[in-house]
């Protein structure tokens, strides 16, 4: 039986196991005026849904070193360039920043041309820790070994439908047992009759070594070639709720390119 101590108290949950303290953090959306000082601070406006006080730590007792995964982080990391609007197409995308701004006329001072879609390249956020590029990726044939779950949550740190065109979500599932932790963050997007994108960031940790391993993928594929992996119903229909169904879209993507980094404790 590994020795641990669990956490949970007001809408945090985890663990402290083998020196280390994972914790994972649950908040309602922000208030409207939350979400005003996100806009004003980035200069868009943000997801409908936005979960900024949420958040994942994984943090070294001894050191505080450690990654966390929090939505302003990784919203700070959306294209705001001159042409960042036009970055995917669909018939409404060169009226989308104008749209946003009319019913959010409250913080239209700020808004300048910005990612619709909100991808974001986003890591974790490293807490000192540096990463570099690794030949060595993650053992995920540790990862495949039969352990007692000491701690597993899995949150959403932001989500928007995109004006009905689809979805753009953030969100991360935290494992620890009692060799290691591992977390998967997870950008996700979908916009209809026209693309998939899927931007995985992977960090594991195997307690007793000194080292942190990171691993960050990018998958797209447009979206007439997600559809036609539908399975077919009787009567030849398609399962159109399939293509709502993340794991599906990720199964039916091509394999993502990788890369592979580690940060020394």
């Amino acid at each position: 039986m590994s020795q641990h101590e669990r956490i949970d108290a007001d809408g945090i949950g985890g663990v402290r196991v083998r020196g280390w303290e994972i914790t994972s953090c649950r908040r309602p959306i922000l208030s409207n005026a939350a979400i005003e000082e996100y806009a004003a601070e980035l200069g868009f406006n943000v997801p409908e849904m936005i979960f900024g006080n949420s958040y994942l730590c994984a943090r070294q007792c001894a050191t505080g070193k450690g990654i966390e995964l929090r939505a302003l982080d990784a919203l700070r990391l959306v294209d705001t360039g001159p042409d960042s609007a036009k970055s995917v197409r669909v018939q409404i995308a060169d009226g989308w920043t104008e749209f946003s701004r009319r019913n959010r006329s409250d913080i239209t001072d700020v808004i300048r041309p910005f990612d619709w879609t909100f991808s974001t390249c986003y890591r974790g956020t490293a807490q000192g820790l540096s990463f570099s590029a690794s030949d060595a990726g993650i053992d995920y044939q540790k990862l495949k070994v039969r352990e007692e779950i000491l701690f597993y949550d899995e949150n959403v740190l932001f989500e928007d439908d995109l004006g009905d065109n689809g979805t753009s979500q953030l969100s991360y599932k935290v494992r620890v047992m009692p060799s290691g932790f591992f977390i998967l963050q997870r950008f996700f997007l979908r916009v209809d009759g026209v693309l998939f994108r899927i931007f995985d960031s992977r960090i594991y940790h195997e307690f007793g070594t000194d080292t942190v391993a990171r691993e960050f993928s990018t998958r797209e594929a447009p979206f007439d070639d997600v559809k036609s992996r539908l399975p077919k119903k009787k009567r030849d229909d398609e399962d159109l709720s399939l293509l709502n169904n993340i794991q599906f879209a990720d199964e039916a993507m091509a394999n993502p390119i990788v890369e592979h980094e580690v940060a020394r404790l």
